[in-house]
């Protein structure tokens, strides 16, 4: 075998440069994880995959993060408003229904693995980096949504992925930026971190993806993509996963502060990785390639993991065949879905009164949203909110402010809010307000008895400032349409599926 059939790779936009024509028909990668910037929209991704398909084998694994929510690759398919928007609407059959609808979108562009739906318990309100993308904060209801999404992703011929193995929810650190801990002991960490990963995998799911970060009651040496008692001892041996194991993206500080990306993913291998996922340019995909010839030759990689790692990845590849058809995209009754999701999740804290068309009221919002490394996020969701609820009859006045200097803008915020008697604060963020900014939302308040706060990314933003607040998990499109029915008096269903404790 060459090793490169075990590396998962990434190409630098919506067609091949000539470096990479050169590169991919030399070497037999194995997988391709696809970015935005791969793509233009689904007709032409369909055709990118193909190509990419007649260079490297039927066989290549077509990889995506399409979430939902904040995470969404490709905006032109089906996909739905997010884990933790499915969790406060807590209907498995609506779950089952949307990850359908969004691996029938994958499918129709020659997407064949898709790195959702997230599995972690995202227990930790400080957590930059997982927050919404969970589907909550307790472990059974997060597995039984986990396992409904997996059930309906892979009926429609794609495989899903449970990710981050075996847990990035209790941490307070985004791996992207540095190296994150979970120090929690064996007993929690099979009580609360295992157990919606341990349902998936009962439930068949296709992959797993990994933790970078210390699982410290197991190894508290190194990450977890690059522990063999995390991703061997665990993951296959006392949990007896015999699906594809993929490590996150192996360009994230958590690995790249610690070694070179050649020998992460000689180490990944090593730990028990069947694919690492290995960002960068083509001259560095060349190093990393002679890196693991060269490992393979010195005896730190056995050929018979190695052997039995392909035989896993090609066992995937045959059964989830890719079926490009960018016509099928959109079946009927999908949008109706997608819809009916988002308005099931919106949740009221506290007691709301409604707006009335012919009202005025104050929108302050910083100038825009602001999701992370794993996120893609619209410049501003709360102008978005604005024009849906100035389509409904409303007078919005707009008030904003630098996020790096909230109180900056005290003065005039204030004034205008108290001219108009009426304000709204919304909130664009997946971090935790700042100090500053969550003084200036408490001045907000109390300017008026007329406020509400409307969180349209991270629901622990509830937390952060006093008065009732609507919820909404992200900013879909058909969730702020849904946040703006709920602000004009339409009954919130959802519940908040995360517990609101002091931080």
């Amino acid at each position: 075998m060459h090793p490169a059939q075990l590396l998962m790779i990434d190409l630098s936009g919506p067609a091949l440069t000539a470096d990479e024509r050169g590169f991919l028909p030399a070497n037999p990668i194995g997988g391709i994880c696809l970015f935005r910037r791969n793509i233009r929209d689904r007709f032409q991704l369909a055709d990118y995959t193909a190509g990419l398909r007649e260079l490297l084998g039927k066989d290549l694994l077509i990889a995506i993060d399409q979430e939902g929510g904040s995470v969404v690759r490709l905006q032109d398919v089906p996909y739905g408003p997010g884990a933790m928007a499915l969790g406060a609407a807590n209907r498995l059959e609506l779950t089952r229904q949307v990850a359908a609808a969004t691996a029938r979108g994958l499918r129709a562009v020659g997407v064949t693995v898709n790195f959702a739906p997230v599995a972690d318990v995202n227990n930790n309100p400080r957590n930059p980096v997982i927050a919404e993308r969970a589907f909550g904060s307790e472990p059974q209801r997060v597995a039984a949504q986990v396992v409904a999404f997996v059930q309906g992703h892979q009926a429609e011929g794609v495989a899903a992925t449970v990710k981050h193995f075996p847990g990035h929810g209790d941490t307070a650190i985004d791996s992207h930026l540095d190296l994150p801990r979970l120090m929690v002991g064996l007993e929690r960490l099979q009580r609360v971190e295992l157990v919606p990963f341990k349902a998936a995998f009962a439930a068949g799911v296709a992959a797993v993806m990994s933790f970078h970060g210390l699982v410290t009651a197991v190894d508290p040496n190194e990450p977890a993509t690059l522990s063999p008692q995390v991703m061997t001892g665990l993951l296959r041996d006392k949990l007896g996963f015999d699906g594809v194991s993929f490590s996150d993206a192996l360009d994230m500080r958590a690995i790249t502060a610690r070694y070179q990306p050649a020998e992460a993913t000689v180490r990944a291998l090593a730990a028990g990785i069947d694919m690492p996922v290995q960002l960068g340019p083509v001259s560095q995909h060349e190093a990393t390639i002679r890196g693991l010839e060269q490992a393979l030759t010195a005896g730190r990689l056995d050929p018979l993991a190695l052997g039995l790692s392909l035989t896993r990845v090609r066992r995937l590849a045959r059964r989830y065949p890719a079926q490009p058809d960018p016509a099928s995209a959109w079946q009927d009754g999908d949008e109706a879905l997608l819809s009916e999701a988002a308005q099931r999740a919106v949740t009221v804290v506290g007691t709301l009164r409604p707006l009335a068309a012919g009202e005025q009221v104050v929108l302050v919002t910083a100038t825009n949203a602001v999701g992370g490394a794993a996120s893609d996020v619209i410049d501003s969701p709360a102008e978005a909110l604005a024009r849906r609820l100035e389509g409904l009859g409303l007078t919005v006045l707009r008030a904003h402010y630098q996020r790096s200097a909230p109180l900056a803008a005290s003065e005039p915020v204030l004034s205008a809010v108290r001219a108009v008697g009426r304000a709204l604060f919304v909130s664009t963020a997946r971090l935790r307000m700042t100090q500053d900014e969550a003084k200036l939302g408490a001045e907000v308040a109390g300017a008026t008895s007329e406020f509400a706060h409307v969180a349209l990314y991270n629901p622990y933003h509830v937390q952060d400032l006093p008065g009732p607040a609507v919820v909404s998990f992200s900013f879909h499109p058909y969730a702020i349409a849904a946040v703006a029915d709920v602000l004009l008096g339409r009954p919130a269903e959802g519940r908040l599926p995360i517990a609101l404790t002091p931080a």
